[in-house]
Parts: C-alpha cells; sequence; structure tokens
C-alpha cells in the first residue's frame, strides 16, 4: 500500500518498524542510507502526526497458557451496547471488540485458558450483562496470518 501523503522514505522506515519494532536508528539509517538522527526525527514527526500510534510486542499466547482463541458476535439491545462493550472491554481475556453495522451487535476476540474458561467466559461473563441478546461462538483452529495493525 502507498500512501500518497507520506515519502517513499517514511513508508519504509515504517515497513522496517513493523517488521522489526526494536531495530535501532542506526540499523535504518543503515540500511536507508541515511543518519542515525534523520531517522530519528522522522520517527519522531510520524509520531507527532498520530501516523505511528505506539510501539509494542506480540505476545504467543499458547506458550502463556491461552490455548483458546474465539471469536464471539455479541446481538445486544441498543440501549446497552456502550454499557455492554465497556464491561467486555474491562475483561483481560478480551482482545478487541468493535461494534458492527447493524445498531447492536459487537464483535469481540477473547484468548482463554482452555474450554472450561471458555464456559465460564460465556456463562459467567457475557450472558449475565444486562442487555445481551445472544452470541454466537467460533473458536479458531488453525492461524494462516495474525495482524498486528495497518501493514504499508
Amino acid at each position: 500500500m502507498e500512501l500518497p501523503h507520506l515519502d517513499q522514505t517514511d513508508q519504509d522506515i515504517i515497513k522496517l518498524l513493523h517488521e522489526n519494532g526494536r531495530m535501532s536508528y542506526a540499523k535504518i539509517g543503515e540500511l536507508l542510507n541515511l543518519s542515525r538522527v534523520a531517522i530519528q526525527k522522522r520517527v519522531e514527526s510520524l509520531i507527532e502526526n498520530e501516523i505511528i500510534e505506539n510501539f509494542t510486542i506480540r505476545l504467543n499466547a499458547t506458550k502463556l497458557g491461552k490455548v483458546v482463541s474465539a471469536f464471539f458476535e455479541v446481538e445486544v439491545e441498543p440501549r446497552f451496547v456502550q454499557q455492554v462493550g465497556d464491561s467486555l472491554s474491562a475483561d483481560p481475556n478480551v482482545i478487541s471488540i468493535y461494534q458492527m453495522t447493524g445498531p447492536s451487535t459487537l464483535h469481540m476476540h477473547a484468548l482463554l485458558k482452555d474450554d472450561a474458561a471458555l464456559e465460564q467466559f460465556l456463562f459467567q461473563h457475557i450472558y449475565t450483562l444486562e442487555g445481551v441478546v445472544s452470541v454466537t461462538t467460533q473458536v479458531v483452529i488453525k492461524r494462516f496470518k495474525q495482524g498486528t495493525g495497518l501493514e504499508l
């Protein structure tokens, strides 16, 4: 993807940081034939202009004991969407949650320890929330790609 408001150097910097967020400015400069200071200034500008929102890491959920990856479509009475969304967002098992088209559908991804934890999450965390009408659950059996946000 090419972004017209970013020059090629900024796009190259973003691609390198996306591949390895720990890559030093000196290494990026070496790869792009620029000084460390020039790279640092460009990255600072990308941060100031909110092109780069933050730097993060991706953890291996399975190695940390979260072997069940599940997606949920949570139908909610329209007047409870914000309340249910806020409540589910606060749960540490929830990785992401979005309000989808249709006034009252929440799409959610959660990582859980095992099938018993999935059952507990459904019946003690989701179904007990006021306004939840129904829940459809799909468990991931194979991951082909996992994103970390927008890629250039």
